[in-house]
C-alpha cells in the first residue's frame, strides 16, 4: 500500500522539541470482541478491507498527518511480523512493542509508561481498526493550548457528527467542549451535577473517530490505577465523572467539521466501510492510491477491476465493487462485491453484496448473498449462502447445501482463558487439550457430508454477548445486529419499544420480564423466512417504532424543503437519518422525499422549456447527488428515486402536467443516469414493473414515445459497453 496525494502534515503547526509520535493499538486484546470468528484465523487488523490489510489504513493516515514514529502495540506474532516487514515501506519509523501479557489497552499504556519511550507532547493514540481522512491540525493546536494553561487537560477525543448513533454513545460537553459525561452503553442517562458549574449539552449525534490527542501524563494515570483496562468504558467514563478537585483528569472533545471516519468493529461496519471507500467518501484513500504492484482501473458505478483479472465475456458485474486478480466464469453475476486475489468463481455463480478474501472458491451455480468468506473458504456447486453469514478460513459448504441466514462457521474453537482456577501441573494433559482444540470440529448436518466447519457461537461468559448489558437483546439478536444485511432501523425501533420504565428504587424485575418472546436463544444459525425482513410488520399491523398517524414521506419532504442550501448537505443527512430512525422509516423513504423536494424547489411551471428544466435539474444535483448516493444502499433506493420522479409526473398539478408531456421526463431520467445517481439496472427494473401497467397515468407515461426511445437508447449503450469490453479482451 502506497500513498499518492495523501499529505496533511502538521509539522508546521508548532515547533516541537521531539518528533511527533503515535501509539497504535493493533491487537484484538485492545478492542471489543465483535469480529468473531474471522479473527480466530488471523488478527482483525490483518484482515483485508478492499484487498488491503486493515492496519495499513491507520499507518498511512498517521503518515499523512506528520507522525514520524509509530509505536505499534500488539500481542500476536503475526502482527509483529507484518509490521516489521513494513518498517522500510515509508518515511515512518515503525517500532513494535509486543508482549504476551497484554490483556487490554490499559496494560499496553502502562508498559509504555514503564519504558518511558513516549517523548512527544502531544502524541496520538489510535486504534488500528479506524479508517479516516480527517484534518486533525485544529484539534492539535487546541489541545496544546489547553494543556499549556492547565496540565490536567491531558486528552482530546476526536469525534464527528453523524445521524446514526454508534454504540449508544452519549456525550455531555460544555461550550468549551470539555467532556462531563461519556457513556457508550446508555439505557438511561444519569449525569452527576454536583460539580458542574457550566451549561452542559448532551449529544447523541456524535461518533467516536477512534483517535485521541494525548499528553504523556496520560500514561502515568494508567500506571496509578491498574483497574483501568478499556480506555473509553473505564478510564474516560470514570475520569469525566470525578468530582474531587485535584483528582480530575480533564478530557475534552473536538468535533471535526468535515471528513470521513469509521471503525471496523463487526461485519456490519466492515461492509459499510468497504462500500464508503469504494464510493470515494474517504478520498484520497481510494483504490488507485493503495497498491504498489497491482493496477486497478475504475469502471462505471465505482467498479474497480485489477488488470490481471480473468473475466469471462458473459459474466456481469455491477459496482460499487472491487475485483482482484481472480478468475470469473461464464454467466457468473456479481453485484456490489469485493473479490480478493486468487479467487475462483465458477460459471453461473451469483454473488450479491459479499466480500471474498483470498483464494476463495465458488462452485457452479452457487449463490452467496451479503456474507463474508475468509481465506480459502469453499462454496460448492449449487450451495446457497443466505444473508448475514460469516464463513471462516478453510471452511467448506457442501454441494447443494442451504446455509441459514446469520450462520457463522469456523474451523477453530474458542480458546478458554489461561487464568482460570483449573490450571494443572500435568503438562501432558495440557498438550492433549491443545491437540483437541486444533482438531477441526465438523457439523456435517449443517455443512453437508462433503463440507467442513462447525457453528461458531460465543462462550457463555463472553462479556460482549451478555444479555444483561442492554436488557432487550438476546444473544441471537445481538449477533444478527452486527451482521451484514441486518436492518438497523428495526434495531432502533426495538430499542425504543423496550425502554426501561423509570425506577422507583423498590420494585424488582425478573431477568426475563419485558423480553420479547420472539428473540430466541442463540443456537448458531438463526432461521426465519427469507421473504420478510426481521421485525417487518404485516399489512394489518402498525409499523413497529412509528408514531400512529405520521405521514413519513410528508415529514421527510418537509425537512428537505426547510433545508437551507448554504448549509452542508451533511447537515440534512443528519436530520433525515434522525427522523428515519425515530419513525422506523427506510432509506427508500428518504430518497423519495428528497427527490420530490428537489423538483418542488425548482418551481417547475408550464413556461419552463425541457432543456432549461434539465439544466436546472443537473445544477441542483451537483449539491444533492451526494445525499442521494449515500442513502442509496441498494438498487431499491435507486429505483425509489425513479418512482419519485414518476410520482411527481403523474400528479394532477402544473408540475405533473409539465413533467408528463414532451421530453421532460426523459430528460430528467437522462440526467439521473448521467450523474450516476441511478444505475441503468434501476431504470430497467422500473421499466420491467411498468410493462404490464394498464391505461393509467403511469402506464401512459411509460409507453410515451420519448420514454421508450430513451429505454431503447439505454439498452444500446449497455450493449455497446459490453462489445467494447469484449474487444479489449480480444486485443489482450
Amino acid at each position: 500500500m502506497v500513498k499518492k496525494g495523501i499529505d496533511k502534515h502538521t509539522d508546521n503547526l508548532t515547533e516541537r522539541k521531539e518528533p511527533l509520535q503515535a501509539v497504535l493499538l493493533a491487537d484484538d486484546a485492545f478492542t471489543r470482541n465483535q469480529f468473531r470468528p474471522l479473527n480466530l484465523d488471523q488478527p482483525k487488523v490483518l484482515c483485508p478491507l478492499n484487498n488491503v490489510p486493515l492496519i495499513d489504513y491507520a499507518i498511512d493516515f498517521l503518515a499523512s498527518v506528520g507522525v514520524e514514529q509509530v509505536l505499534v502495540m500488539c500481542v500476536a506474532d503475526a502482527v509483529a511480523e507484518y509490521v516489521s516487514q513494513q518498517s522500510t515501506r515509508s518515511r515512518l519509523t515503525l517500532t513494535v512493542i509486543q508482549d504476551a501479557s497484554f490483556l487490554n489497552a490499559g496494560d499496553a499504556l502502562r508498559e509504555l509508561d514503564k519504558r518511558s519511550i513516549v517523548k512527544s507532547d502531544p502524541f496520538l493514540l489510535m486504534h488500528a481498526d479506524a479508517v479516516m481522512n480527517i484534518d486533525i491540525s485544529a484539534a492539535m493546536l487546541a489541545h496544546q493550548k489547553r494543556h499549556e494553561q492547565d496540565s490536567a487537560a491531558i486528552m482530546t477525543i476526536l469525534m464527528r457528527e453523524t445521524g446514526v448513533p454508534a454504540d449508544n454513545l452519549v456525550v455531555g460537553m460544555d461550550p468549551k467542549q470539555r467532556i462531563y459525561y461519556y457513556d457508550q452503553s446508555v439505557t438511561s442517562i444519569r449525569v452527576p451535577c454536583s460539580f458542574i458549574s457550566t451549561p452542559v449539552e448532551l449529544r447523541s449525534d456524535l461518533v467516536d473517530c477512534g483517535i485521541d490527542i494525548c499528553s504523556p501524563d496520560l500514561l502515568a494515570r494508567f500506571s496509578d490505577n491498574f483497574d483501568y483496562g478499556d480506555i473509553r468504558r473505564e478510564f474516560v467514563t470514570n475520569s469525566v465523572a470525578e468530582e474531587e478537585e485535584g483528582l480530575q483528569n480533564i478530557i475534552y472533545g473536538h468535533v471535526v467539521p468535515e471528513g470521513y471516519s469509521s471503525r471496523v468493529t463487526d461485519p456490519y461496519s466492515y461492509a459499510q466501510t468497504s462500500r464508503d471507500l469504494l464510493k470515494r467518501w474517504c478520498y484520497p484513500v481510494v483504490p488507485e492510491n493503495l497498491f504498489e504492484k497491482e493496477f486497478y482501473q475504475m469502471q462505471r458505478h465505482y467498479l474497480y477491476v485489477e488488470s490481471n483479472a480473468r473475466i469471462a465475456r458473459s459474466a456481469t458485474m455491477e459496482g460499487p465493487g472491487m475485483i482482484g486478480t481472480c478468475t470469473i466464469g461464464e454467466h457468473a453475476k456479481l453485484t456490489r462485491c469485493t473479490v480478493g486475489n486468487y479467487c475462483v468463481i465458477a460459471a453461473d455463480a451469483v454473488l450479491k453484496e459479499s466480500h471474498l478474501w483470498s483464494a476463495v472458491e465458488i462452485g457452479p451455480g452457487a449463490k452467496v448473498t451479503q456474507s463474508i468468506l475468509a481465506d480459502g473458504a469453499v462454496i460448492k456447486a449449487g450451495a446457497v449462502v443466505h444473508p448475514g453469514c460469516v464463513i471462516g478460513a478453510g471452511c467448506v459448504v457442501g454441494e447443494n447445501v442451504v446455509l441459514p441466514p446469520y450462520t457463522r462457521l469456523s474451523l477453530k474453537e474458542e480458546k478458554e482463558d489461561d487464568f482460570g482456577d483449573d490450571w494443572d501441573d500435568d503438562s501432558s494433559n495440557d498438550n492433549e487439550e491443545a491437540e483437541d482444540r486444533d482438531q477441526p470440529c465438523l457439523d456435517t448436518q449443517l455443512v453437508g457430508l462433503d463440507g467442513k466447519g462447525h457453528i461458531w457461537k460465543p462462550k457463555p461468559d463472553d462479556e460482549e454477548y451478555n444479555e444483561d448489558d442492554e436488557g432487550y437483546l438476546s444473544v441471537a439478536e445481538k449477533l444478527k445486529s452486527e451482521s451484514i444485511g441486518y436492518d438497523r432501523a428495526a434495531l432502533e425501533a426495538l430499542r425504543n419499544s423496550y425502554q426501561p420504565e423509570p425506577s422507583d428504587n423498590f420494585s424488582e424485575i425478573g431477568d426475563d420480564e419485558g423480553m420479547p418472546d420472539y428473540l430466541d436463544e442463540y443456537s448458531g444459525a438463526v432461521t426465519f423466512s427469507t421473504d420478510a425482513e426481521p421485525f417487518a410488520a404485516s399489512n394489518n399491523d402498525e409499523i413497529i417504532g412509528r408514531q400512529k398517524g405520521v405521514d413519513v414521506l410528508r415529514e421527510l419532504k418537509s425537512i428537505c424543503m426547510e433545508y437551507e442550501m448554504i448549509s452542508p448537505i451533511e447537515n440534512l443527512a443528519i436530520e433525515l437519518n434522525s427522523f428515519k430512525f425515530s419513525q422506523n422509516a427506510s432509506y427508500s423513504d428518504c430518497v423519495t422525499a428528497a427527490t420530490m423536494a428537489i423538483l418542488e424547489r425548482m418551481n417547475i411551471t408550464k413556461d419552463m422549456k425541457d432543456v432549461k428544466m434539465a439544466t436546472e435539474f443537473k445544477k441542483a444535483l451537483q449539491h444533492w447527488a451526494p445525499l442521494l448516493q449515500k442513502m442509496s444502499i441498494t438498487m431499491e433506493e435507486e429505483k425509489a428515486i425513479v418512482l419519485a420522479l414518476e410520482r411527481c409526473a403523474c400528479e394532477e398539478t402544473e408540475m405533473g402536467t409539465v413533467l408528463s408531456s414532451g421530453m421532460s421526463f426523459r430528460f430528467l431520467l437522462t440526467v439521473l443516469e448521467d450523474e450516476e445517481v441511478v444505475s441503468d439496472k434501476a431504470i430497467f427494473a422500473w421499466a420491467d414493473e411498468r410493462k404490464t401497467e394498464g391505461d393509467t397515468p403511469r402506464g401512459r407515461l411509460f409507453r410515451s414515445k420519448a420514454v421508450q426511445e430513451f429505454l431503447e437508447w439505454l439498452r444500446e449503450e449497455e450493449s455497446d459497453d459490453e462489445d467494447e469490453e469484449d474487444s479489449e479482451e480480444d486485443s489482450d
